[in-house]
């Protein structure tokens, strides 16, 4: 299959756009091959004396000649295909002349003419067909006028009427064609266009939901930021009040009042990291960046710190990759999947709730599976889980967007890809990032 698809288009590459010409190369090359198939059969007979005529033996030799050096000028440059056709042109009508006035047994001599005209209209064009059959009619008229061809006046007859009907045929019926290919490319132009207006479309809404995401999850970050504050905000009210004390008795323990003071810097340093990790998880990234994955990780469970009391967390590190990319829509997906693996262990009441993080890097791609012990997906819940709007959690106010927001960020922005399955303990989401030029270890 392959050998016939190089025969046929002379071992070129064709565009789309180059469909036309693609179809005249294969048609020219099948025709090349036909007729020197046969005329070289003729030939032969010929030779063998199957059919005793010298003249004829003389121009079959000469049109197989012209047909394989044609076959090789097809294979040299496209630009030749023009030239190639003139010199088919050429030999055919010089051999069906020639047999014309030496095949006077031949009754059907006159159908090579026919074939040899809806060969113009096909391989170049009506203005080229029309000229062409032109000549030939005109030239078999004089010849007729002025040599004995063995044909009855039934038969002249016909001839003429059928060629002039096949000349109205092959015009129409090649107008049809680019009439059809015309409105063909305009239909394909406006199919392309629609693409691209979906496209955007869809990068439009895709960019509207990844948003809308962010936002929710904003919502819940600033939940968990208020459970991280609400301790530290006791601990400095209590600093302050057992210093208020230690004045009023008049304690004067310089000692005592710089560690309270060092506590206290401590703890509003950590609560302002914990805005400075907030901020940076929703900041926007216009270029991509070098971060490590563990690292981030590590910062994605610092955030949900509170929201992880109650449960065993299991985290290994195979391996220590770095990546470039964007980090905070790396976190936003990790934070997406391991805040829902906690809502399912909630709800679900699990007595020992566990979330068992694993990095793995292979060649060209990084792993990252991130499992629960919550009882896993129920079956006919898998195949849509990262579908658009789709929950289960839509009395608790779910918005089915998280899982979906994931998956667009994995295949858009990591070149890789999320999927889910369930194993005997729970589900398991596996977050594939391939792409082997921005890996590094």
């Amino acid at each position: 299959m392959k050998f016939l698809n190089n025969f046929l288009t002379s071992g070129h590459q064709f565009s789309e756009t180059d469909n036309l010409l693609k179809f005249r190369f294969a048609f020219l090359n099948s025709l090349l091959f036909v007729t020197s198939f046969f005329t070289s059969l003729f030939y032969f007979a010929c030779i063998l004396d199957f059919i005793p005529d010298p003249d004829a033996e003389n121009m079959t030799l000469f049109f197989n000649v012209a047909s394989l050096f044609s076959i090789y000028l097809l294979r040299q440059k496209k630009s030749y295909c023009l030239f190639v056709i003139n010199i088919l042109g050429i030999s055919s009508l010089t051999l069906f002349y020639t047999l014309l006035f030496v095949g006077l047994y031949d009754e059907f001599r006159l159908i090579w003419f026919f074939i040899s005209g809806f060969a113009g209209f096909i391989l170049v064009g009506k203005k080229y067909g029309i000229v062409y059959i032109l000549f030939i009619l005109i030239s078999i008229v004089l010849i007729n006028m002025n040599f004995d061809l063995g044909f009855s006046k039934y038969a002249q007859f016909t001839f003429f009427a059928s060629f002039l009907i096949f000349i109205l045929f092959s015009y129409f019926f090649l107008e049809k064609i680019e009439k059809d290919a015309l409105e063909f490319k305009l239909l394909n132009n406006k199919l392309k266009d629609n693409v691209i207006q979906e496209t955007l479309q869809r990068e439009q809404q895709e960019k509207m939901l990844l948003q809308q995401c962010r936002m929710a999850s904003m919502g819940e970050m600033l939940d968990s930021i208020a459970h991280q504050w609400r301790q530290p905000l006791m601990h400095i009210n209590a600093i302050l009040l057992n210093m208020d004390n230690a004045l009023e008795t008049k304690k004067k323990d310089e000692n005592y009042l710089e560690n309270k003071i060092e506590e206290i810097a401590s703890l509003t340093t950590h609560m302002s990291q914990t805005i400075e990790d907030f901020r940076g998880l929703f900041k926007e990234e216009e270029e991509r960046t070098h971060f490590k994955l563990d690292y981030a990780i590590n910062d994605v469970l610092a955030l949900l710190k509170n929201n992880l009391n109650n449960i065993e967390l299991h985290h290994e590190f195979i391996d220590e990759p770095s990546m470039l990319g964007h980090r905070s829509e790396f976190m936003q997906v990790i934070i997406i999947v391991v805040s829902n693996a906690i809502e399912v262990l909630n709800n679900r009441k699990i007595e020992h709730k566990k979330i068992f993080l694993e990095t793995k890097i292979s060649k060209e791609s990084v792993y990252i599976n991130i499992e629960d012990n919550a009882g896993g997906i129920i079956p006919e819940n898998i195949k849509t889980i990262f579908d658009p709007y789709f929950t289960t959690k839509k009395q608790s106010g779910g918005t089915g967007l998280g899982l979906y927001i994931a998956k667009i960020i994995a295949e858009h922005k990591m070149k890789g890809d999320i999927l889910a399955c369930n194993t005997p303990i729970g589900a398991k989401f596996t977050l594939t990032m391939r792409n082997s030029d921005a890996l590094h270890t």
